[in-house]
């Protein structure tokens, strides 16, 4: 049996490289853009070149959605941090989680820009094959609201007929123009609390379910 020349494949090379790229491209994007960085310049950043970039990822595309996954996931994981994740179980409960994802939010601008970053612009930046916004970093955020506001009407506390999914995507609105001025100032140039305080107030304000008033006696 002839011998096999060539190194020996390196355990665990593929997940290595790709984390390698993934790693690159989340500088490239936060800082030059996605337009911005073409592939040569993002595989001169990893390291490598053009044919090994290409052998783990099919498109800049593909890495670019693979960058907005990971972002995804490390906002999911600060948002467990402070529980927001979890239903609430009261109207006080809502307003607790809400305040929560605003101040991670916000805290992100400062402990994790470069996520943060990604995740409101070059996210927001993804189009479809029809050439239309995916508007992917915002819709996260508010399928996050939204399901804390379905879990309220599905105990009874929030009023039925609310429209949970245009409701979220406003109180996500309500703090986005603060955190892209955050972000793209390099530091938090606005008052958070402010932003919170604005959040709070739209989700406190007509939320809850109707009192019931008893019928008379007859």
């Amino acid at each position: 049996m002839p011998l096999r020349r060539g190194r020996p494949p390196t355990a665990g090379l593929t997940a290595q490289r790709r984390d390698q790229i993934l790693s690159a491209a989340m500088d490239m994007f936060a800082v030059r853009g996605y337009d911005g960085t073409s592939a040569a310049q993002l595989a001169e950043h990893a390291g490598m070149g053009m044919g090994t970039l290409y052998r783990y990822f099919g498109s800049k595309r593909e890495i670019l959605d693979q960058v907005v996954d990971r972002c995804v996931g490390e906002l999911r994981e600060a948002l467990e941090c402070r529980s927001v994740l979890r239903p609430p179980d009261s109207p006080a409960g809502l307003v607790e989680r809400i305040r929560d994802l605003s101040e991670v939010l916000f805290g992100m601008a400062g402990t994790a820009p470069r996520t943060l970053r990604l995740l409101l612009v070059e996210a927001n930046a993804l189009e479809d094959e029809r050439g239309c916004r995916l508007m992917r970093g915002q819709n996260e955020l508010a399928a996050i609201v939204a399901g804390l506001l379905d879990h309220g009407i599905e105990d009874g506390w929030l009023r039925r007929d609310l429209d949970t999914s245009a409701l979220s995507q406003a109180i996500i609105a309500l703090t986005w123009p603060g955190l892209l001025r955050g972000v793209s100032g390099g530091h938090l140039t606005v008052d958070p609390d402010r932003y919170t305080a604005a959040v709070v107030g739209l989700v406190t304000f007509g939320l809850r379910a109707p009192t019931r008033v008893p019928e008379p006696a007859r």
